[in-house]
């Protein structure tokens, strides 16, 4: 069997992935450019680039997963504040109205 991944790159994909966890896109893309850097200076072996390929998809869908949930919650948070808008709103005479909402609380069991 060939070489195992370098201690260093491995070092790299850990840091990109706590970026990604933590929602630090910016820190992310300045790990991602150092490891591509890594991997210009250092070369890899067959073995390395698989086990590389199989932790960049894990990434990439852990990335994924995490731009679903801010999405996600960037809605929840337009619909609030749309509803919010709308329970109270005036007419020219000066007449409150208030509007029903249709906004849906998350539930904590």
């Amino acid at each position: 069997m060939g070489g195992a991944m370098k201690p260093k790159h491995r070092e790299i994909l850990r840091g990109i992935e706590q970026a990604i966890i933590s929602g630090d896109a910016a820190q992310a893309l300045a790990r991602i450019e150092t490891l591509a850097h890594r991997f210009e200076r250092d070369g890899l072996d067959a073995d390395s680039k698989a086990q590389i390929e199989q932790i960049l998809q894990h990434l990439r869908r852990l990335a994924e997963d995490s731009a679903r949930g801010t999405q996600r919650a960037i809605d929840q948070i337009r619909d609030i504040v749309k509803n919010a808008r709308s329970l109270q709103t005036y007419d020219q005479a000066g007449q409150r109205h208030n509007t029903p909402t249709s906004a849906v609380l998350a539930q904590r069991f």
